[in-house]
């Protein structure tokens, strides 16, 4: 039985999807239900979904729809990715919605959630939610300084069991680290790394189906449970087909500063307002990117943060996703970049590849992937606000070009 896994956004299922790779598994991303064939001979397969962005309404449906597509292939252990940090809210992105939408959906009883990845700077102890932030000190997620101020879903509770019964998954019962559980929902402690491969054998022993949310550390667990422990060779250097094109929808704290130290690029800022507007105003910015991609020069586009209008993340996602989908058409890049969850949902989805590939590990939480589009395959890397460091436009666009190696 393949590993199978359902994201709530693209950069943590691109994850996911880095973490079973490495471990050796033969794995691949989908953008929505792949049939029989497609995942024959899989080891591991996943579904990048959109659904961060997405209402109560949205949720329920998107959710309904992958159950209903999800049913033929009757997981026992199924994998809900979400975000490391649990930013979500009960109206956006509600992940608890999300679950039991599944569950019911697929006839699963048993919900469990792992609170930590200690191997990105994320723990969990007490049922209190932890952090590493770009200043290098752990935070209580509440009082992050990136993740209690985001801009969607800002994070104003630790405790991660009042968190997720005001979403709406109520009743968890708290699993300390290293201990076995009880009765199902189960939320997992997860202060380092032994404690994840110890909720694994855990929820491995438990027997029946069931749903298991939490972030990559869920893979994590799962292949220590299956005493799955190699680590492939990291994949060789990629070609350099041509100048990189990066799009900045986020406007975090953290990703504003590697806007500013990226040398490696021409770099472009722009109003949301004006990429929500079209017409003549996104033709100048598309015809100042793909001036600078037919020289031969890495460009990057990013949204400010000072804005005002009557819309929606998901809108200006979209809207942002249609640009860059038309300027790719046209321009043909050697490679993509995009930071920020939700403009990375919506432009994967835009540009719809049939599946994406790992290719290598840029830095922790974000791999190089190789997507297969209508246009050839596209190498790209997708990142959160609060990934990478400082230097992360410039690596990544010297491995996109193959001038640096993938980690493994």
């Amino acid at each position: 039985m393949a590993y199978v896994f359902v994201a709530d956004d693209f950069t943590g299922a691109s994850d996911t999807l880095a973490t079973l790779a490495r471990a050796g598994l033969k794995a691949r991303l989908f953008l929505d239900l792949p049939d029989a064939a497609e995942v024959a001979g899989l080891d591991a397969w996943g579904i990048a979904t959109h659904a961060r962005s997405l209402g109560r309404d949205g949720i329920v449906a998107l959710a309904r729809h992958i159950a209903a597509g999800l049913a033929a292939f009757a997981p026992r252990f199924l994998h809900l990715k979400i975000c490391s940090t649990f930013d979500s809210s009960p109206e956006t992105g509600n992940v608890a919605l999300l679950a039991r939408t599944l569950a019911d959906g697929l006839g699963i009883a048993n919900i469990a959630v792992i609170g930590g990845q200690p191997s990105l700077g994320r723990h969990a102890v007490f049922g209190t939610l932890f952090a590493s932030g770009p200043d290098g000190a752990v935070h209580r997620i509440d009082r992050h300084p990136v993740m209690s101020g985001h801009p969607v879903t800002p994070m104003r509770e630790a405790d991660m069991l009042r968190h997720l019964a005001s979403l709406g998954l109520e009743g968890l019962t708290l699993v300390a680290r290293g201990q076995r559980g009880g009765a199902f929902p189960r939320y997992y402690d997860a202060l380092e790394q032994s404690d994840i491969e110890a909720a694994g054998r855990d929820l491995m022993a438990a027997g029946g189906r069931c749903i298991v949310m939490g972030a990559s550390s869920v893979a994590e667990g799962w292949l220590a449970a299956r005493s799955v422990r190699g680590r492939v060779a990291a994949p060789p250097p990629l070609d350099d087909n041509g100048p990189v094109l990066a799009f900045v929808g986020s406007r975090s704290a953290l990703t504003t500063t590697q806007v500013a130290a990226a040398q490696g690029f021409a770099r472009l800022p722009v109003d949301p307002v004006a990429m929500l507007a079209g017409g003549a105003r996104c033709a100048g910015i598309r015809d100042w990117a793909a001036e600078r991609l037919a020289r031969d020069e890495n460009c990057m586009i990013f949204l400010t943060a000072d804005h005002a209008g009557p819309f929606s993340p998901a809108e200006l996602a979209e809207a942002s996703a249609a640009f860059i989908a038309e300027l790719i058409e046209t321009s043909r890049p050697g490679g993509l970049i995009v930071a920020g969850g939700d403009s990375s949902s919506a432009i994967i989805g835009r540009l719809a590849p049939a599946s994406l590939a790992y290719a290598g590990t840029l830095c922790p939480g974000v791999p190089v992937l190789r997507g297969r589009t209508a246009g050839g395959d596209l190498p790209m890397a997708l990142k959160g606000g609060q990934m990478g460091g400082v230097d992360f436009f410039d690596r990544a666009g010297a491995m996109l070009r193959g001038k640096t190696e993938a980690r493994t």
